[in-house]
């Protein structure tokens, strides 16, 4: 079982306000918010390149955009991640800083980088993948 300290000094690192993991079983969990990411036939809202000079800042942008734009990201800037190798894990609750969240950071060692992100009203996510060649970034307004 992945460590939840280390879950949270992953997205802390990334420039997030780390508030505390929370169960909450009116929203889905984060394995039924990571299932849909995973499957083969899933399409990403944005696929950026991992030899795109500037990959890291696309990927944080991308991510940022897409989640205020669909509603994963409210005026709050308050959010439920689950990183990867860590769906096992209640929801950890994170508030965006200032400045634009690492996305591109997020990552647990022994793990690729990629976390999945769900409204506080759980009526919309986002996502980021790490895959072969590319970053994939994903956004669904509809559980």
């Amino acid at each position: 079982m992945v460590d939840p300290v280390s879950v949270r000094a992953a997205v802390s690192a990334a420039g997030f306000v780390i508030e505390d993991f929370v169960d909450l079983p009116h929203l889905p969990s984060p394995m039924a918010v990571w299932r849909p990411l995973i499957l083969a036939s899933t399409t990403p809202a944005m696929r950026i390149r991992d030899d795109a000079a500037d990959h890291d800042r696309q990927v944080d942008r991308a991510w940022s955009d897409l989640s205020a734009r669909n509603g994963t990201l409210g005026s709050s800037g308050t959010v439920l991640l689950s990183v990867e190798g860590g769906g096992s894990l209640p929801w950890l609750r994170a508030r965006v800083r200032d400045q634009l969240p690492r996305a591109s950071a997020i990552g647990l060692p022994e793990h690729v980088n990629g976390f999945v992100a769900l409204s506080l009203d759980g009526n919309a996510s986002s996502g980021v993948s790490t895959e072969e060649w590319e970053t994939w970034i994903f956004a669904d307004p509809h559980l």
